[in-house]
């Protein structure tokens, strides 16, 4: 499910990972502002803007999408001030990892929404390392079971919001997907 000659025109190409890019840093941002805040499990997130990361791997590949989600948490960490802390490593590495493992599992059969769990946990799971190697105490695995449950929710929802986004860009686009 690929925009077969997307590559060939390279103004077209460049133009999508912009816009792709920047819908993400909103995305991301908005959700510090206004979801996060009030979000009942600390540091929890609903994780919109990963949306854009899965349908940057069913669009356009493995490559692009780490390339949106690495720069997507520097831009948005240098703009709400949060550059090189606790929370940039967290969004950093956990992105990388879960864009990784969707990207792998996107050429297998498993379907967008699993797929879109699967990176959940595994967003959580590399965040739950992190905090371990920054905090030195193994008790922050008792958290583990929330994160479990509320990656489950959230990378459903994910993929499901990323599955119609992704059925309207091929209804509109000829299907070319």
């Amino acid at each position: 499910m690929k925009i077969t000659n997307i590559r060939k025109n390279k103004i077209y190409y460049i133009s999508l990972l912009g816009l792709l890019l920047s819908l993400a840093c909103t995305l991301y941002y908005l959700e510090s502002l206004f979801i996060t805040p009030f979000f009942p499990l600390p540091g929890g997130k609903v994780g919109i803007a990963n949306i854009i990361s899965l349908i940057a791997i069913y669009m356009l590949g493995l490559k692009e999408a780490l390339v949106i989600t690495i720069f997507r948490v520097i831009i948005v960490n240098i703009i709400l001030g949060g550059f090189l802390n606790i929370s940039f490593y967290l969004g950093f590495f956990g992105g990388i990892a879960s864009t990784l493992v969707m990207g792998a599992l996107a050429k297998s059969n498993i379907s967008l929404i699993s797929n879109s769990i699967i990176g959940a946990l595994t967003h959580n799971f590399v965040q739950l390392l992190i905090v371990m190697f920054f905090v030195f105490h193994s008790a922050i695995l008792y958290y583990a079971p929330f994160l479990i449950i509320f990656g489950i929710i959230t990378g459903f929802f994910n993929g499901v919001v990323g599955g119609y986004v992704l059925r309207f860009i091929k209804k509109y686009s000829g299907g070319e997907l």
